[in-house]
């Protein structure tokens, strides 16, 4: 097995095999091919359960599986091969719905208001909850007093609605590697008719319920587009509405921290103090370079090691780091619970001023233009009624936005006005920079922890936050997402399918409370390692036959790696001098007075807003209602807006 998962060749094993060093292929292919008849089996019989009224239910997860193999010798027929295949796995799900309303599968059409996109008030003191916790995690970490008192007694997990099976091992399934492209919408069809036909749960000829089948934004749009494009076939399977598409969190994580790179990272800000490309050359980080998606964990543990730092600064209210905290004055007699309430307490009011703003709602502008139907931002979309654009003049109404704008134009002689884009002569200083990076880096470790401890309400919610950010930043495929995932779980899916998309969307290979990882993520490490256990096979027609063995031989080859000790260090090696860096940043901050400095930031590309959210209601209302879905499914954008 170890040999077969290194790429050794059939032909070599069976020499092996013939000095009495190793077993037959074929007996090696027999044992794997058992194994994959169980697994096959179990999902089946997880299926047919699930079709008879059972509560243990699965979803899908898939992802484009891309290899070029290079040919021994090269001719003008014999090239390299590329191939492109489809990766899928199943996930059981670890939480069980409590709510038991008959209407599973039935979907009504909602219409959304323009304010359910953006947080509430009350749901932003949640997010203070939840940022308190992650402040105060990061200065007991970082400050040498706060880590010797508080060290042992402060949570190390966050306590939520599904804390309770956050720690449990999620079972999953491999389901092997598909011959569909997923750039072409025909194998993206055929794929999912094969799908419905194995794993939909069907009774007596009509689906029971669809299954949920997740991926990145790519995969979502592909699936939608599918589906989209089978819309007038008679019966729901026919119609592909088996499947409920969502996106998954790693690439919402990746594309946030793109979108933050974007605001706030520019190689020509070197000479700019305090900046995310100065500290980069300061921490000497040579491996944070070109773009995010190549090199995520570089980026974000950069921008978390000026985070932690910032965390420090605001916690000393910029005195010397060995300056004394004041602690109350009976501090050593209070009990633990006490002090971490105290705790607890100085860094929400810290975090009131500084992230906050010393306000209750921090969307309290951009709350504004989508509340005004008078508003020019809503002129065009406020006027929708029952599906229908309706005049502002007279009582004639419209299909599309494009026709009501004619009808006005050319009756009533109304033409839109057109708001110029106008260079902000504003001076842009380095603390609005510092603060708006701070707002910006806590709400993307809020949504990195909600994955690690599980936390899908809190990962859900998060997306009505990214959503200004992308917009504002060009990111139109996650903007998307972020509608399509809010709407999803304020009304568009049954009370029972929502429960389920937001507890059952990580995976937990070894178990804790703090070691979950998203579906994409679990399904991007799988499509490494099947990528090393293949090489032994140079064709596709090899690969698909066999792709069901890769993660059984990565699997078998990590226990025996264990066992023999020859598992050697992998991954990031910069994380012995973290801490290091994060005390060479704090003392550059604290030496230039960052958090307060009135001086200017001389990089033209780098954004210094105080509140990012501020200035992202251009064009946003109309975005919201082109991709607002009523359905479940094909929810690619409205033709009339």
């Amino acid at each position: 097995m170890v040999l077969t998962h290194g790429g050794c060749t059939q032909k070599d094993i069976q020499c092996l095999s013939t000095l009495g060093l190793a077993v037959h292929p074929q007996t090696l292919h027999r044992k794997l091919a058992t194994w994959e008849s169980t697994l096959s089996e179990n999902l089946l019989q997880i299926k047919e359960a699930w079709a008879n009224g059972g509560e243990t239910k699965y979803q899908l997860v898939g992802d484009n599986w891309d290899k070029n193999i290079l040919p021994s010798y090269r001719t003008t027929e014999r090239g390299t091969l590329s191939l492109h295949l489809f990766n899928v796995y199943a996930v059981v799900d670890r939480v069980i719905p409590t709510s038991k309303s008959p209407d599973v599968g039935v979907h009504t059409q909602v219409e959304l208001s323009l304010l359910t996109f953006i947080p509430s008030i009350d749901e932003q003191d949640i997010l203070l909850k939840e940022l308190t916790f992650q402040f105060a995690s990061s200065v007991i970490e970082h400050h040498p007093k706060l880590k010797q008192n508080f060290q042992h007694i402060y949570p190390i997990h966050l306590k939520h609605k599904y804390s309770q099976f956050a720690g449990l091992k999620t079972t999953q399934y491999p389901l092997g590697l598909f011959d569909c492209n997923e750039n072409k919408t025909q194998e993206i069809i055929q794929l999912m008719k094969t799908l419905s036909d194995l794993f939909v749960p069907i009774k007596d000829g009509d689906m029971v319920e669809p299954v949920f089948f997740g991926g990145d934004r790519l995969t979502d749009e592909r699936v939608n587009g599918a589906q989209c494009a089978m819309k007038n076939e008679n019966s729901p399977t026919e119609r592909l509405e088996g499947f409920i598409s969502k996106i998954e969190d790693f690439h919402r994580l990746m594309n946030f921290l793109e979108a933050i790179h974007k605001l706030t990272y520019d190689t020509g800000s070197g000479r700019d103090p305090c900046t995310m490309y100065y500290y980069r050359n300061l921490l000497n980080a040579r491996n944070v370079k070109g773009h995010v998606k190549n090199s995520y964990r570089p980026y974000k543990q950069l921008f978390y090691t000026v985070l932690d730092a910032l965390c420090i600064v605001h916690f000393l209210h910029l005195a010397d780091l060995d300056s004394e905290i004041p602690f109350p004055d009976n501090f050593m007699q209070m009990t633990n619970e006490d002090k971490i309430d105290w705790l607890n307490e100085t860094c929400r009011t810290i975090l009131k001023g500084e992230f906050f703003d010393n306000e209750d709602d921090i969307f309290s502008s951009l709350r504004k233009i989508l509340e005004d139907p008078n508003h020019e931002e809503n002129y065009w979309v406020s006027c929708r009624q029952n599906q229908r654009f309706h005049c502002h003049f007279c009582d004639r109404n419209y299909a599309c936005v494009g026709s009501l704008k004619a009808h006005e134009e050319r009756v009533h002689n109304y033409i839109a006005r057109v708001q110029k884009k106008t260079q902000s002569k504003e001076q842009r200083k380095l603390k609005d920079y510092i603060s708006m990076l701070f707002k910006l880096i806590l709400i993307h470790r809020n949504l990195d922890e909600a994955v690690d401890m599980g936390d899908g309400e809190r990962s859900t919610r998060s997306a009505k936050y990214e959503l200004p950010i992308y917009h504002k930043t060009g990111k139109t495929k996650y903007t998307i997402g972020s509608i399509h995932l809010t709407a999803l779980v304020s009304g568009l899916l049954s009370p029972q399918q929502t429960e389920r998309l937001i507890a059952n969307r990580f995976v937990n290979v070894q178990g804790g409370a703090n070691n979950n990882i998203a579906l994409d993520e679990y399904l991007e490490m799988l499509n490494r390692d099947s990528k090393i256990a293949c090489r032994g096979h140079q064709t596709k027609e090899s690969i698909l036959k066999h792709s069901k063995e890769y993660p059984l031989l990565v699997e078998m080859t990590k226990h025996v790696e264990k066992i023999s000790s020859a598992s050697v260090r992998k991954g990031f090696h910069h994380l012995p001098s973290y801490t290091a860096d994060v005390q060479l940043v704090l003392k550059d901050l604290l030496e230039r007075n960052a958090v307060q400095s009135e001086e200017e930031i001389k990089c033209k590309n780098l954004i210094a807003e105080r509140n990012p959210f501020d200035k992202c209601a251009s064009k946003l209302s109309t975005m919201i209602q082109r991709h607002n879905p009523t359905s479940p499914y094909c929810r690619l954008k409205d033709p009339h807006v």
